[in-house]
C-alpha cells in the first residue's frame, strides 16, 4: 500500500486540534470561579477565623477597634472643624469605614496570588477564585464595621433618611471595580515584588488627600479640582452620600463609572497577556 495514502488516512482519522484563544480561557476562568463560589467563600471566612482563633471575642475586635477610633477622633474632629457632633461623627464614621475597606482591598490585593501559591502550585485552580476570596474576606470585615455605622446613624438621626437604592448601586459598582483592581495588582505584584511596598506608601498618602476627615467644601476651587480627580474620592462620595440622606454628585458617579471601565479594560488586557505566566512568577 502506498505509504502516502496511509498517512493521509491517518490524518483524516486524527482528531483536529482546535486552537483556544486567551479570551476564551479568561472567560472559562471567570465562569469556573463563579461556579466554585462555595470554595472561595469558605476560604475567605476561614481567613477571618484564623486571624481571631483562640480570641475570647473573636471577630468582634474588628468592631471594637473601629468604634474606639471613630468615637475618639469624631469628638475631636467636630471641635477642630467647628461642626456639630451629630453631623460630623456620621460623616467621619462612613468615610473612615469605607476608605478602610478600599485601602484594604488595594493593599491586600497585591498579595492575592502570592498568598495563594500553595493552592496554585498543586492544582490548576481558576485564578479569579483567589480574587473573589480576597474581596469576600474584606466584605466580611466591612460588614462587621457597618454595625458601628448603623449605630452612629441611628444616634444622629440619619438612619431614617438613608437612600438605600443608590447605596446598593454604589456597593455593586465598587465591588466590580474592586475585583478588577485586585486582579491587576495581584498579577503585577506576582511579577514585581516591589509593588506591595509601593502601593502601601501610596495608600498612606491617599488617606490625607481623600476627603475622609474633611469635606471638599473646605478647600479652594483649585484644590477641589485635584480631589475630583481622585478615584478614591469618587467612590467614597457615592458610598457615603446616600447613607447621610444626600444625593451623590453626578460627577462622582461619572468618575466612578470611568474608573471601573478603565479597570475592567486593563484587567482584560493584562490577563490576556499574563494569565498563564502567573504560576511561574510565584
Amino acid at each position: 500500500m502506498d505509504m502516502q495514502a496511509v498517512d493521509r488516512a491517518d490524518d483524516r482519522n486524527r482528531p483536529a486540534i482546535v486552537p483556544v484563544s486567551q479570551a476564551s480561557l479568561l472567560y472559562k476562568d471567570l465562569v469556573e470561579s463563579l461556579r466554585n463560589w462555595r470554595f472561595w467563600i469558605f476560604l475567605g471566612w476561614n481567613d477571618i477565623a484564623k486571624q481571631y482563633r483562640r480570641s475570647f471575642v473573636g471577630p468582634l475586635w474588628i468592631v471594637f477597634n473601629s468604634a474606639f477610633f471613630i468615637v475618639a477622633f469624631g469628638l475631636i474632629g467636630a471641635q477642630l472643624f467647628k461642626l456639630p457632633v451629630n453631623e460630623y461623627l456620621p460623616y467621619f464614621c462612613a468615610g473612615h469605614i469605607f476608605f478602610g475597606f478600599l485601602s484594604a482591598l488595594i493593599n491586600e490585593g497585591c498579595l492575592t496570588y502570592i498568598q495563594a501559591d500553595a493552592f496554585l502550585k498543586q492544582m490548576p485552580y481558576p485564578k479569579l477564585t483567589f480574587v473573589f476570596r480576597l474581596v469576600w474576606r474584606n466584605v466580611i470585615m466591612l460588614a462587621h464595621n457597618l454595625s458601628v455605622l448603623v449605630v452612629v446613624l441611628i444616634w444622629s438621626g440619619h438612619f431614617t433618611h438613608v437612600r438605600w437604592l443608590p447605596f446598593a448601586a454604589a456597593v455593586m459598582l465598587t465591588l466590580v471595580c474592586a475585583c478588577a483592581v485586585v486582579a491587576i495588582l495581584g498579577a503585577l505584584a506576582a511579577r514585581f515584588r516591589d509593588i506591595p511596598m509601593a502601593v502601601a506608601s501610596i495608600m498612606q498618602i491617599s488617606f490625607f488627600v481623600t476627603p475622609v476627615m474633611w469635606s471638599p467644601e473646605q478647600l479652594t476651587e483649585r484644590a477641589k479640582t485635584l480631589v475630583h480627580l481622585n478615584p478614591l474620592a469618587a467612590f467614597l462620595e457615592i458610598l457615603r452620600a446616600p447613607l447621610l440622606g444626600a444625593v451623590s454628585a453626578p460627577q462622582a458617579w461619572a468618575y466612578a463609572l470611568v474608573a471601573t471601565f478603565l479597570a475592567l479594560a486593563s484587567f482584560g488586557f493584562l490577563y490576556l497577556l499574563a494569565r498563564r505566566r502567573i504560576i511561574y512568577w510565584l
